[in-house]
């Protein structure tokens, strides 16, 4: 199967009809998105296309990206530019095969389920914990199937035992892509907000060290056999390769995929697996967040990855803006920056999903739109969002001890798992950190007096939503026991001294105020 030329990817029309496209059909107007039945091969088969955009067509600078987004692409240049890639997108039994080891795979075969990342593994099985999860969930899958699940799992490879070797970006990424507000521009456009400037043409010699199923497969059996920016093309940041995975091809059944349900003469059924594939190190991937450890300038960028509960608003400026806390700087995704500097474009969110994963298990699938900062003054709506998220946090942090005060007799010293509350309050707070936010990007210098008026409304808002959660959590539920009352009547009457005495509460309703308004005080 031909990748350039099969018709293997569902995408939905502008009139909600559903059908299968090649990617040399990628610039119909009429396209609007992908149509996956699972988000993991959604959001998979967006980073394919961006990918494939990136190498085959990716602009030399800023100039030919506006060309391209004002004028799309000519049919003739880009099956053009599709051919030079073309050797890397063949997928089936003969080698070299696409995200499959180029060399021949010895040992017994598993069931096609393993390239699934939320299937259960050999040990799950072993134990026959699978409860929620069940083995037999995915016997056969057709080969387009077969194809977005071979890139999904390569693309956010866990830990998966001894020598099975976790993604570029580690083991369930996070991924941030930039979409427009605007659902009703076709595909293409929306991808191409994710292409970068300033890339030369990928030449034909050049394509082992971007798709490494073309060449002989770098084991890390031994230390220091790495894959690093160094000894590799930066494109393979898109087709990184960790897994040593071949698809069984003569292992096929007629039926009905058990992803998407249609039918094929053809299921795939099983693969091999080996360990100690490739090994990423040194990395920094184009569509991820990272972060680096304040302590040690020399240590790696890691990206994010996802989290129980997904993201709040208290992640937000690390995903636009560069940033730094007590503990480590953070960087947006590259794609970010480059898009914060393009002038007159659509208005624009952040994409962002990923598996919480805890080692080999798929805890959750995440997934998120939030907003994108973009502004001509980066550094004072950062130093405004930081401090108002650091009153809220500090909010957070009173509230969590007043509410143990007041409903546990040991205080503070009351153990268990609260971070429920954590989600309560960060879930509660977000749409009036949503508007102030706003604010902040639209008028970064307060000019206006709207503006002010949202940040000094910030302070009296949490303390509200405080009392709240604290009154819906401990006095809903009067107690007949008067020493119990007066604890949690306590309780609350410290909670609202102690927050009005925090500094950055004081520094932010400073902040708050006018410029003019400081001057004539």
């Amino acid at each position: 199967m031909d990748l350039i030329t099969e018709s293997w990817l569902p995408v939905v029309t502008a009139t909600r009809q559903q059908k299968k496209i090649s990617p040399l059909a990628l610039w119909d107007e009429d396209i609007l998105d992908l149509a996956y039945p699972r988000p993991d091969f959604q959001n998979g088969a967006w980073q394919f296309l961006i990918g494939l955009l990136q190498t085959a067509a990716g602009p030399e600078n800023e100039a030919a990206w506006r060309a391209v987004w004002y004028d799309g692409m000519a049919q003739d240049a880009w099956r053009q530019a599709l051919s030079v890639v073309a050797p890397a997108m063949q997928f089936g039994p003969q080698k070299p095969a696409f995200l499959q080891s180029h060399e021949p795979l010895e040992g017994e075969n598993s069931t096609i389920a393993g390239l699934l990342i939320d299937a259960p593994g050999g040990n799950t099985l072993k134990l026959n914990k699978d409860h929620f999860i069940k083995r037999s969930a995915c016997q056969r899958m057709c080969p387009h199937c077969a194809a977005i699940a071979l890139f999904t799992v390569q693309t956010n490879s866990p830990a998966g035992g001894a020598g099975y070797r976790v993604g570029m970006r580690g083991g369930g990424p996070l991924t941030t892509l930039i979409v427009p507000e605007d659902n009703t521009l076709p595909l293409w456009k929306k991808l191409w907000l994710n292409v970068m400037s300033g890339q030369p043409q990928v030449e034909q010699a050049q394509l082992p060290l971007i798709f490494p199923w073309l060449t002989a497969t770098r084991t890390s059996e031994r230390p220091g056999n790495s894959v690093t920016p160094d000894n590799a093309h930066a494109l393979q940041a898109y087709w990184g390769m960790p897994r040593r995975i071949e698809i069984d091809f003569s292992a096929t059944q007629a039926g009905n995929c058990d992803l998407c349900g249609e039918h094929s003469e053809a299921c795939l059924r099983e693969i091999r697996t080996k360990n100690y594939g490739v090994q990423y190190e040194g990395w920094v991937h184009p569509l991820s967040p990272h972060r680096q450890s304040i302590k040690d300038s020399a240590a790696p960028w890691l990206a994010f990855k996802g989290q129980p509960g997904g993201l709040c608003y208290k992640d937000w400026l690390g995903l636009s803006l560069q940033s730094e806390d007590k503990f480590n700087l953070t960087c947006p995704a590259a794609v970010v920056p480059a898009m914060s500097k393009r002038r007159k474009m659509p208005a624009t969110r952040l994409w962002c999903f990923g598996f919480d994963m805890d080692n080999a298990k798929a805890r959750c699938w995440y997934q998120h739109r939030l907003p994108l900062i973009i502004t001509d003054e980066p550094e004072q709506v950062k130093a405004q969002a930081k401090l108002a998220l650091e009153l809220a946090n500090s909010a957070l942090s009173l509230l969590k001890k007043h509410l143990k005060a007041a409903l546990y007799a040991a205080g503070g010293d009351a153990t268990g798992d609260f971070s429920m509350w954590d989600l309560t309050w960060w879930q509660g707070t977000q749409a009036q950190f949503s508007l102030l936010l706003t604010a902040m990007i639209k008028d970064p210098m307060q000019a206006q007096l709207e503006t002010s008026r949202r940040m000094a409304q910030w302070p009296t808002y949490l303390l509200q939503h405080m009392f709240m959660m604290f009154d819906g959590m401990v006095l809903s539920d009067s107690q007949d026991d008067s020493a119990i009352l007066r604890r949690q009547l306590a309780a609350r009457k410290k909670l609202e001294g102690e927050y009005q005495k925090l500094k950055v509460r004081k520094d932010f309703t400073e902040l708050a105020v006018k410029p003019q308004e400081r001057g004539n005080a």
